[in-house]
């Protein structure tokens, strides 16, 4: 009998760990926190997506569009592009989310988020660009934490200033 109650007991343990890490609000804050370390050392926020993660981004610029399509590879080095061009050419960026729609339920192994991440790119004496993207992100829970597996984009720059 005991070994019921042990089960039992591991099995309530590991719903409400799944319950905390696919609810709104932890999603939110996980998505904050990736976003920011996108920006800050993608090749650490390359840890947060699955090995098999399945990317479509599709960012219109004024120089044209950026697509990137594929998996893990195609992502870490677009986010590793992107980042060194902000580095490069020293910029300050700010940037957060709308509009954000988290969907989980039991018995919470995956979650699916859409939002508009709204940035603004400020480069000195070139100006500001304004863009809005909307995105659909599909999480699983891993053993102890969260794993992005599905990431589509779409949206581009809304606003260029001189």
């Amino acid at each position: 009998m005991g070994w019921f109650k042990l089960l039992t007991a591991g099995v309530v343990l590991y719903l409400g760990q799944s319950y905390y890490l696919l609810s709104s609000a932890h999603v939110e804050k996980f998505l904050v926190e990736h976003n920011t370390l996108a920006m800050n050392d993608p090749v650490a926020a390359c840890d947060n997506y699955s090995d098999k993660v399945a990317v479509t981004i599709n960012h219109k610029t004024a120089d044209g569009t950026w697509e990137v399509e594929g998996g893990k590879n195609e992502l870490c080095g677009y986010l590793k592009q992107s980042q060194a061009a902000l580095v490069v050419m020293q910029v300050n960026t700010s940037g957060h989310f709308e509009n954000m729609n988290i969907i989980s339920s039991f018995p919470w192994r995956k979650a699916h988020a859409s939002y508009d991440e709204i940035n603004t790119v400020s480069m000195g004496a070139l100006g500001t660009i304004s863009s809005t993207t909307n995105d659909n992100v599909d999480i699983k829970r891993t053993l102890t934490d969260l794993e992005i597996v599905s990431v589509t984009s779409t949206g581009g720059t809304t606003h260029l200033t001189r």
